[in-house]
Order: C-alpha cells, then structure tokens, then sequence
C-alpha cells in the first residue's frame, strides 16, 4: 500500500490511499466524523447516533448492520413485495454537518443489486428526511437506479440540478456494477462548486453545482443513505463499508 498526502482546496492536510478508491485515510480537519459500523446489533436503534426508516407492510425493508461483515458493513435493501418501500439510513434528522463551512463527505459502498423498475438509490448529505427524494430541497448526493448509470443531484431550494450525468472529464459515463465497492467523495469546499468524485475521478464537471443559496440554517446537513420505490415489485440492496466527513467548525 502506498499512502499519499495532499491539502486540496480546503487547505487541511489529507491523507489517502490510491490504491483502494483514493480512500481517506485521515485528515486534519476542525470538525470530524466517521463510522466503520464496527459495533453490535443495536447500532441502528436510535440510541445512537444512526436512526433507520422502514417503510413497508412486512418490515422488510429496515436497514441493518451485517453479520460478521468484513470491516463492518450495514446492508439497505429493497423487498420483492409490490407495495411502495423506503429504506433510510441517516441521522433522524438530527442534522449537524455543515456544509457551508467547506464539508467533504465520504463513503465506501458496494451496490450489490441494481435498483429495478422504480427503484433507486441515493446517498451522500442532505437536510430533513423525505419520501419522496425528488422533493428534498436541500441536498448534494448521488443518484443510480437500475441501467447502473450514476447522476448526480444538488438543490439549494433556488439552484436545482437534477440528474446530471456523472460523465469522466473525458465525457465518459460512470456505470456502477453491482458487487463492486467504490469510494464515493463530495467536496462542498466552495459552496459555488462543489465537486463529485468516483474513486478519486472528479465525475459531473461539465456542470456547475451551486448551492451558494443556502441560508445557514438549511446548510446543516445529515449523512443519507436510501432505496425507494413505488408501488412494483423492484428490489435493490446496497452495503456501506465506512462513511466519513470533515468540515470547518464555525
């Protein structure tokens, strides 16, 4: 393995391992979180700090840690029920990243089964909890439902990008395939552009993300992580390795 430094636009001292998705191995940042859901099976009860949704008849759809996952893992999937389902991983809405402070978030994830038919899949930072996605007004994420082809999304309540292309610089699309892990990183160092990155590949950069809108308030942000569907028998399931941000404390 061969760790390499950078300080990149933040101005903090990262560093990373090219060999494993460009992951971050440790950085000097203010403020700083990170989960390798190493712990027991109540991790996701709410006594901590992770808080889980589950919307379907049978419980079928509640996020849950792995057993005996390697490096600890925590598996959200879809059910092959034809009802609507939602499954979320994420803070209850106890938000406290903020993203107007120069926040990098990032996490390592293995879409072990394409979302189908309505199904799809998004994670990264948001600010309150909503079922329907599309809706949240405050978000930078990434987005991928079954052909595997990743967008990218960011809304600051006035600048909406919906579905970009997570395109390569050299306008090539970013196709996720299932049960391969990637290290998915958003850089919100500058609010007027933040940037989305595919193991260490800036993807998405033919398109101004601009969420400079956000008052202070809507900037406080959670870690997300969902699948959703509605009404059809689609599944999907994804595994979380480890998530982490660094921010500026204010």
């Amino acid at each position: 393995m061969s760790t390499k430094c950078e300080w990149g636009r933040c101005g903090w001292q990262r560093f990373y391992d090219p060999a494993h998705g460009y992951q971050t191995m440790a950085c000097r940042a203010p403020a700083m979180f990170e989960d390798d859901f190493l712990g027991t099976a109540t991790l996701l009860d709410g006594s901590t700090i992770w808080s889980v949704v589950d919307v379907s008849v049978g419980g079928d759809a509640a996020p849950a840690r792995v057993a005996d996952g390697e490096n600890g893992q925590v598996e959200i999937k879809l059910a092959a029920n034809n009802e609507d389902e939602d499954s979320v991983l994420y803070w209850g809405d106890e938000r406290g990243i903020n993203v107007k402070d120069g926040c990098i978030w990032e996490a390592r994830i293995n879409v072990a089964v394409l979302p189908t038919l309505t199904a799809e899949a998004v994670f990264g930072l948001c600010g309150d909890h909503n079922l329907v996605k599309d809706d949240a007004t405050e978000a930078v994420w990434f987005k991928l439902d079954g052909n595997g082809t990743l967008v990218l999304e960011s809304d600051d309540t006035t600048n909406d990008n919906s579905d970009v292309a997570a395109a390569t610089p050299a306008g090539v699309a970013t196709t996720i395939v299932a049960g391969t892990w990637y290290n998915f990183r958003i850089d919100t160092t500058v609010n007027t552009d933040v940037r989305f990155y595919v193991d260490g590949v800036n993807v998405g950069s033919a398109t101004t993300f601009d969420i400079s809108n956000l008052t202070d308030a809507e900037g406080i942000m959670q870690p997300y992580f969902s699948l959703d569907k509605t009404g059809d028998v689609g599944v999907g399931t994804i595994y979380i390795d480890r998530v982490a941000a660094w921010w500026n404390r204010a």
